[in-house]
């Protein structure tokens, strides 16, 4: 092994590997962690981000069959911060899916949203799945409200109908959706 000083010193991304020793493992193992989980840990540990691929299966689907972006845990409830929202579309020309002026919603439940904490997409977000590829990128407000103990964060839309496709068409897209929460323990 080198002299510690014989290394480059360098400016740290969010992506690179430190050693760390894992005190709560038996022998204490080395492990490596990345510079932002790091950082996430001392700056804010409750608060976290999850990523979900919805793809064109569950997109056509997403009116009677809603997505678990989070699943419940047991004596918590979830608090959404930020949610943002990558479309890529990869249909052709003339493909699209029609919403029908639905909104997409995040929250605990797809239906009876007054009161419950959520964050809407409007229409004009919700994949197209049309020509070309394209990468419509959205930021969501939460809106307070009510949330279910042990409740699950679900990805649904206003109206609980699936998109309309036109005969002959086959739009394409995947919907990259990446949350920001916390959970609070209840007592």
């Amino acid at each position: 092994m080198a002299i510690i000083n014989s290394y480059p010193t360098i400016t740290p991304t969010s992506s690179d590997l430190v050693l760390i020793v894992d005190t709560s493992a038996s022998g204490n193992p080395t492990k490596t962690a990345t510079v932002g989980s790091i950082n996430a840990s001392a700056t804010a540990p409750d608060i976290q981000v999850a990523t979900k691929t919805i793809t064109n299966a569950q997109l056509r689907t997403l009116g009677t069959t809603s997505v678990e972006i989070l699943p419940g845990v047991v004596g918590y409830g979830y608090q959404i911060l930020g949610l943002t929202t990558q479309t890529i579309n990869a249909g052709t020309i003339g493909d699209s899916y029609d919403w029908s002026s639905q909104n997409g919603i995040f929250s605990w439940r797809t239906s009876s949203f007054t009161g419950t904490h959520r964050v809407e997409i409007p229409t004009s977000k919700l994949p197209s799945g049309g020509f070309g590829l394209s990468a419509d990128f959205f930021v969501g407000t939460p809106i307070a409200g009510d949330f279910r103990l042990d409740g699950s964060l679900l990805l649904g839309v206003t109206s609980n109908t699936n998109p309309i496709i036109g005969v002959g068409e086959d739009p394409i897209a995947t919907w990259v959706i990446n949350v920001t929460y916390r959970l609070i323990k209840t007592s």
